[in-house]
């Protein structure tokens, strides 16, 4: 297995181990800095604001509806 995909098992697994708040903050953090970047590429105005907007829309909707979330069913 090259050291690559093992990173990204070892990520992934992780992450879906993380309780849902938890994956919540990462999901919405990790949506602002990606925002954050490419607005920085792209030179755009209000670029921190959108970067936070963005992080509180996707922490909303991943603690609101947990989609990538795998569900326990008894």
């Amino acid at each position: 297995m090259s050291p690559v995909k093992h990173l990204y098992n070892r990520v992934d697994t992780w992450l879906r181990e993380l309780p849902p708040g938890a994956y919540a903050v990462f999901y919405g953090a990790a949506g602002g800095v990606g925002v954050l970047l490419v607005g920085l590429l792209l030179s755009q105005e209000l670029l921190v604001v959108q970067a936070l907007m963005m992080a509180l829309v996707l922490f909303s909707l991943e603690l609101v509806f947990g989609i990538n979330q795998p569900t326990t069913e008894d």
